[in-house]
């Protein structure tokens, strides 16, 4: 199978990374599980303008922090070892300096990323996941979810707290290690 794989909230935990850096620059106390939405500007009380602006000052920062999800590589390893293609597609702008940050960070916590694998400044994943062909989608985000499946992208949710009321019923997974027997039906 050809299996794409979001980063940010799908095998990284960014959301509590996002918060203590936020935290920390706004001198602010929010709790990671107050945050019930995918972006950050209510929590905060910023207008999305606001929220927008200040991610961007801090995103570099941010991406570099956050540990992996349980168990992700792990299994994306497991998977790479038995044949799979993984790509990796992220939303993430694709500038040089982001780049970096996201080929250390997959480097550092052992992620099977083989330098043509990270695919950034995908806005519109579905499209990037037919380039390469995808048999099968991880993601979280709501936006990029219905994206998805819209155009008929066979995807799997990971499982967070603003997601829980997607309005479509697709294969969710609350622990990595239940991949194993997603992929093995071809979901």
């Amino acid at each position: 199978m050809i299996i794409g794989v979001d980063i940010d909230g799908t095998i990284k935990d960014t959301q509590r990374a996002a918060v203590e850096v936020h935290n920390r620059v706004l001198k602010r106390n929010v709790r990671v599980e107050d945050v019930k939405e995918f972006y950050l500007d209510k929590a905060y009380g910023l207008t999305p303008k606001e929220a927008s602006k200040l991610w961007r000052k801090l995103e570099e920062e941010i991406y570099t922090l956050g540990l992996p999800l349980k168990n992700a590589a792990e299994v994306l390893n497991r998977l790479a070892q038995n044949g799979h293609t993984i790509y990796f597609i992220t939303a993430r702008p694709g500038m040089k300096n982001i780049r970096k940050v996201t080929e250390d960070w997959l480097k550092k916590h052992g992620f099977p990323f083989n330098g043509k694998n990270l695919i950034m400044g995908a806005q519109d994943k579905a499209k990037e996941a037919k380039k390469v062909q995808v048999d099968l989608f991880f993601e979280d985000a709501p936006n990029h979810l219905l994206n998805l499946v819209k155009n008929k992208i066979p995807t799997v949710i990971v499982d967070a707290v603003y997601n829980r009321d997607f309005p479509y019923s697709l294969p969710r997974i609350t622990d990595w290690r239940q991949v194993y027997e997603l992929v093995e039906k071809g979901v």
